[in-house]
């Protein structure tokens, strides 16, 4: 690959990496948790994440939308993460409470790039006062409708 191809390549990864979200999933409950991925309940086991272990999901936020099943507590509630809720949060934990879980999100920090470029004027360049001059203004619309041209009717076209 020519050296052109290769910077190509290295800008397309890190582009990539800028769209991936990493989040970790942190188990504080009493049990192993079964991590599956999957959409509209049907799913694949990726991973089992131990009591008080770290899982960290990478989830890339122009990807199809998809679910992380973790299973379900004790009164039957299934526990849900949504590729979205990846791409928003930088953690989620589980904690369980009298036999039922709980998720606690934290949000993840938007740094936003600003272009401080387009607001700022050259020092050269100063905004000219507007001007109004009201004795050559028209006070002729500056649109017009067009008609078709009529025929006038005569007696003699009404026969």
């Amino acid at each position: 690959m020519c050296e052109g191809g290769k910077a190509i390549a290295r800008a397309r990864q890190r582009k990539s990496q800028k769209k991936m979200g990493s989040t970790e999933i942190i188990n504080h409950t009493t049990k192993a948790l079964k991590v599956k991925l999957g959409n509209n309940r049907v799913y694949t086991e990726i991973a089992t994440v131990e009591k008080d272990a770290v899982y960290k999901v990478s989830v890339d936020s122009n990807a199809t939308y998809h679910e992380f099943c973790m299973g379900a507590d004790a009164a039957g509630k299934l526990i849900i993460v949504n590729s979205d809720e990846c791409v928003d949060n930088q953690e989620i934990t589980i904690t369980e409470m009298d036999g039922k879980f709980n998720l606690v999100k934290v949000p993840r920090q938007i740094q936003r790039q600003v272009d401080q470029t387009r607001h700022v004027y050259s020092s050269k360049r100063t905004p000219a006062a507007p001007s109004i001059s009201t004795a050559t203004k028209s006070r002729q619309p500056s649109w017009t409708f067009w008609k078709a041209p009529q025929k006038h009717q005569t007696p003699s076209n009404l026969h």
